[in-house]
């Protein structure tokens, strides 16, 4: 699919694609201008053991252990990665980034409604909505002792 496909749509996993992979070869020179990969991809693709179909495509993705969690329309579904079947579907405004805390308790994530809410992965509910952004919230993310979160819109930056 990747050899079929526009390359700008996969130019940042470029650097995080295995020296052997024919991404990684084709494409090296041109999307690893200026990037200082620290700490390289093995020399390998891991092994694929399960395709999952989504339509429509997912605005956002993110995992933890074997847990997926990916927003469609406006509806955060969680999947299992071994089995593929689904754990449960939050309801949600339009979402635009996901990230789990480390200790995959919490689902953090960040919506086109300009807020960020706190989700208890056990119960599904909402632990907190977090507003400020005058924009769509773009990215987001969780410090390791799930004390801080860090998000970004289009117009401003929250810590």
């Amino acid at each position: 699919m990747i050899c079929e496909s526009p390359s700008h749509i996969y130019s940042f996993a470029s650097q995080f694609s295995p020296p052997s992979s024919w991404f990684y070869q084709h494409y090296n020179t041109e999307y690893l201008k200026g990037a200082n990969v620290i700490k390289g991809p093995s020399t390998r693709w891991g092994t694929c053991f399960r395709t999952v179909l989504l339509h429509p495509i997912p605005q956002a993705l993110t995992c933890w252990k074997d847990t997926i969690a990916l927003s469609i329309d406006t509806h955060i579904i969680t999947i299992d990665a071994i089995t593929g079947s689904r754990i449960a579907a939050l309801p949600g405004s339009e979402v635009l980034s996901l990230t789990f805390s480390p200790d995959g308790t919490s689902l953090v994530s960040g919506s086109y409604d300009k807020t960020i809410k706190l989700w208890d992965i056990q119960t599904g509910g909402v632990v907190r909505t977090f507003k400020g952004h005058t924009g769509p919230v773009s990215s987001i993310s969780i410090s390791p002792d799930c004390t801080t979160l860090a998000s970004g819109s289009y117009e401003t930056i929250f810590l």
